[in-house]
């Protein structure tokens, strides 16, 4: 063993291996920092790893087999004996593994520094992380630390009603749900998250929820210095009122806190209402919310809505979201009800919600939302004005209700008040960035005011950070830039014509909507009202752009460029009149596509 390990030593082996590691280390950093900075694939890194140890036994092996002499590569064993240039050969490895060392701690201390913040617990530059505004919180969602760990909905909702009671503190600025709820189960520290959401403060926590115990952690750090400014632990029996009274305790602890921390004025304290006695109500409650706000699985999250209102008939936070569900569920395609049955459903649930709660912004909004489906349905002439003053009171309650907002851009859209409506949505992004249907909205209301470019880039930006579907595209956006990938990407999503045959025609036809498309159209609603009747709705969508649809025209593509021949068509008139519009325009301005003409009659290009 002895000769064998002075024989490895004075063929080089142990040197050739040792530089050959050093080197090795030093072009995967380089791989790794050459990633980053020209956006190489995330893969480059990891293949230039995998090479360099499959590399690392041929160099031993090389080295041993073969001796570098002033006349090449000669094999070891053909070198005589007093010839050999071993030893001047390993002087020269020594140097170059100090030298190489040398780079390598040079490159440790360089990423050091460069990853370093400019003060302890900061995660950005003040660049990066812009302005913070010292009220500024983020709520991350609680772990679950249950014993089966199957309470993450619990855990979940917990932390979301927290979150809630804090957005209506006056004095405070709370990052929304979807923007920190995004870092779940991601390993990153506070002071990153924190300068992500550009925020100040982070409140953490976790649930653990055993038997008929319950125990809740929660702790409110500084970022600006990874300074805990509060923490407890909250041990209870396992009862609903228990759990208000801890999101009681813990939105107050917190509002203290930072009063003082901050030395300002003392805020003014939070109650939180207890909305259920029934502990399973309130847990069926918490597991329909991620659906609801998902806009997934709705048929199972009224289910579950549909029993806790049974548990507790008295429970208006479920009947709200169980009324807001109604027509969502028929608009996603989740349930095969027909129009009026959702509509009555929505009413009667939204009626049951303000009864035990009068204030229930969600229930008001809902209200104003079947009146306002109803007018661009011609179910009656209803007034838009009173449809908009309804979402009005409903922000006053909570203005950030997104349903709220998003179903009054839309009320907007219907008027033909673009700008309102752009208004609206950007508002609604800016509560809840991660919200479906702000994004998709605001996607389109983009391409109807005619600019594609803004329109597609909103659009790629949704498909960045999942905040739209991608079948929710603005195909009349997408066919004036020649975007003939994404459009038929988004015409074959689930909930369009997967599955139809004749994709390349419809594209065709958006190119040239002026001639006649009739039997394109009805082979559209033909294959839905086959495969799929309840997208008629959705698909109804796609088709007016390029001809006469089944139903009126959705209010997101009537103000497009493309549907100027509809505008001035007489059954555009109508419409407009039956519902409600015209009335509406006579009262609050005619939009700027628009104009009267004598007292009762109208023109729009």
């Amino acid at each position: 063993m002895n000769k064998l390990f002075a024989e490895l030593k004075r063929r080089n082996v142990f040197r050739v291996a040792g530089v050959y590691v050093v080197v090795g280390w030093l072009l995967a950093q380089v791989a790794t920092t050459l990633e980053e900075a020209i956006g190489l694939p995330a893969w480059f890194d990891g293949l230039i790893v995998a090479l360099l140890i499959i590399g690392l036994p041929v160099a031993v092996i090389f080295a041993w087999a073969f001796e570098l002499t002033p006349e090449g590569v000669v094999r070891t064993e053909a070198v005589p004996e007093g010839q050999s240039i071993t030893e001047l050969t390993g002087r020269k490895l020594d140097v170059a593994i100090i030298v190489g060392l040398a780079l390598l701690g040079a490159m440790i201390v360089w990423q050091q520094l460069s990853d370093a913040p400019e003060s302890p617990g900061e995660a950005a530059t003040s660049a990066e992380r812009g302005p913070v505004d010292d009220t500024s919180i983020a709520v991350l969602p609680f772990a679950d630390l249950s014993p089966a760990g199957d309470q993450e909905y619990f855990s979940d909702g917990i932390s979301e009603e927290i979150l809630n009671v804090l957005v209506g503190v006056d004095g405070l600025d709370v990052t929304s749900r979807t923007s920190s709820f995004q870092f779940k189960g991601r390993e990153l520290g506070i002071p990153e998250i924190a300068a992500q959401l550009k925020v100040r403060h982070v409140l953490e926590g976790s649930v653990r929820k055993s038997g008929s115990t319950i125990r809740v952690t929660a702790q409110l750090i500084d970022s600006s210095d990874d300074k805990h400014l509060w923490s407890d632990t909250y041990d209870r029996p396992l009862t609903a009122e228990n759990i208000f009274e801890i999101q009681d305790d813990i939105a107050n602890a917190i509002v203290a806190a930072l009063s003082d921390a901050l030395g300002v004025g003392r805020i003014e304290p939070v109650h939180v209402a207890i909305t259920t006695r029934n502990l399973d109500a309130y847990e069926l409650f918490l597991q329909a919310m991620p659906m609801f706000h998902d806009r997934v699985d709705l048929d199972v999250a009224d289910e579950l809505l549909a029993r806790a209102v049974e548990l507790d008939p008295g429970f208006s936070q479920a009947w709200e979201v169980r009324a807001a569900l109604q027509l969502l569920a028929r608009e996603y395609g989740y349930v095969d009800t027909t129009l009026e049955e959702s509509r009555q459903r929505a009413t009667e649930y939204a009626n049951r919600a303000i009864q035990l709660e009068p204030d229930s912004a969600t229930a008001i909004a809902v209200i104003g939302h079947i009146k306002s489906v109803n007018a661009r349905g011609l179910s009656g002439r209803y007034d838009i004005a009173g449809i908009i003053a309804s979402y009005d009171r409903a922000l006053a309650i909570q203005p950030r209700n997104a349903e709220a907002l998003t179903w009054r851009g839309l009320t907007y859209v219907l008027a033909g008040d673009l700008q309102s409506a752009l208004a609206d949505f950007e508002a609604c992004i800016r509560y809840e960035p991660y919200y479906r249907p702000c994004a998709e909205n605001y996607i389109a209301v983009l391409g109807a005011l005619g600019d594609d470019e803004a329109s597609n880039a909103a659009y790629l930006e949704a498909l960045n950070t999942s905040s739209a579907k991608v079948e929710f595209a603005y195909f009349p956006s997408l066919a004036r830039t020649g975007q003939e990938l994404a459009f038929k990407t988004a015409t074959n999503g689930h909930f369009m014509l997967r599955g139809w045959r004749r994709h390349d025609e419809l594209w065709q036809a958006y190119l040239d909507p002026g001639q006649d498309h009739g039997e394109l159209i009805e082979s559209i609603r033909d294959y839905l009202a086959t495969n799929n009747e309840g997208l008629l709705e959705i698909g109804s969508f796609i088709v007016h752009p390029i001809g006469t649809g089944w139903r009126t025209p959705e209010p997101l593509v009537l103000w497009d460029p493309m549907m100027q021949r509809y505008r001035q068509s007489a059954e555009f008139k109508y419409f407009i009149r039956e519902s409600g519009v015209f009335e509406y325009w006579r009262e609050a301005g005619f939009p700027p596509q628009c104009r009267p003409l004598g007292e009762d009659d109208f023109e729009c290009d």
